[in-house]
């Protein structure tokens, strides 16, 4: 009897020592993934490492690092987190996002398309078979992780205006400022609040200037001299490219893509797709959208 006890305690003590070593083993993996964001970090003294938050389930897998830091109060976020296989192998979804830099994207640590839906991109969000052209990618899609769980929830935002990331595709998993020709084309706004008639984008983009009226063509002149924008020429080619981003956010038919984990074929699959998104006329589109801004 006390040999069996004495076996099973042996076990028991075998099995937690794997136990121990695996988590350690992931907690280490998680935190070598965090770096981004973390290493902003790392030179600070106490007061300034005040606000920078940790959460940390790396016994489940999860792991994030998020906070401002000097000099700018630049806003910076890592997460990342583990998905298991049956072979007890880690697949790694990363996120990452700086202010500072504009930058957002998704990492994994295996080849995309081995891992996500077959054909899994903008498609899967609109059924459309012909999007307008665009000179610069429209839209990224983001990956929300869970910290509990693996449904992972997928969303396509749009790419601040005047980004102008340069990538040939209408949709993206990363963007930067470091790889764009950014510029500030936030006086669209001022321009859209300022006119009257609803017509009068209509005619720039259209190049009928003389039908604009008085009112409206001295609200669109304003940005001219205050050299938001050189002329109207190329007020009307950005209003053009905005509009096909504009034309391209209708055909979006689900909000949302929830993905489920597949254990024993360790990749994603279709779990759940949302509504559409609420309708918007073009007017509210520009007025809501995240526009380009240089910080610091």
């Amino acid at each position: 009897m006390k040999k069996i006890v004495f076996s099973i305690c042996c076990v028991i003590l075998f099995s937690n020592a794997i136990l121990a070593q695996e988590n350690n083993e992931l907690k280490k993996l998680l935190w070598e993934n965090v770096e981004s964001c973390f290493s902003n970090f790392n030179d600070l003294d106490e007061k300034d490492k005040n606000n920078l938050e940790i959460i940390e389930d790396t016994k489940n897998g999860y792991l994030e690092v998020c906070g401002t830091y000097p000099t700018c109060g630049c806003y910076c976020s890592t997460k990342v987190a583990a998905y298991k296989d049956d072979k007890n192998n880690y697949t790694l979804l990363q996120t990452n996002e700086n202010d500072c830099s504009w930058t957002k994207n998704v990492k994994i640590n295996q080849e995309l398309n081995q891992v996500l839906p077959k054909g899994f991109g903008f498609n899967s969000f609109s059924s459309t078979q012909i999007i307008p052209f665009l000179k610069n990618p429209a839209f990224y899609l983001n990956f929300t992780i869970p910290i509990k769980g693996t449904d992972t929830k997928v969303t396509p935002e749009l790419i601040p205006f005047g980004l102008n990331a340069k990538q040939k595709s209408a949709w993206v998993y990363s963007y930067s400022q470091n790889k764009a020709e950014p510029k500030s084309i936030s006086d669209i706004k001022k321009i859209v609040t300022g006119i009257e008639n609803n017509e009068t984008i209509t005619y720039l983009i259209s190049g009928a200037i003389d039908s604009i009226s008085p009112k409206d063509l001295k609200v669109i002149k304003t940005s001219i001299t205050n050299k938001a924008f050189s002329s109207t020429k190329e007020l009307s080619a950005i209003f053009t490219e905005l509009k096909n981003i504009y034309n391209t956010y209708l055909t979006i038919e689900h909000s949302y893509i929830i993905l489920g984990w597949n254990k024993e074929k360790g990749s994603f699959f279709i779990k759940e797709k949302g509504d559409k998104p609420k309708a918007i006329n073009f007017k509210n589109f520009l007025l809501h959208a995240n526009y380009w801004e240089p910080i610091c």
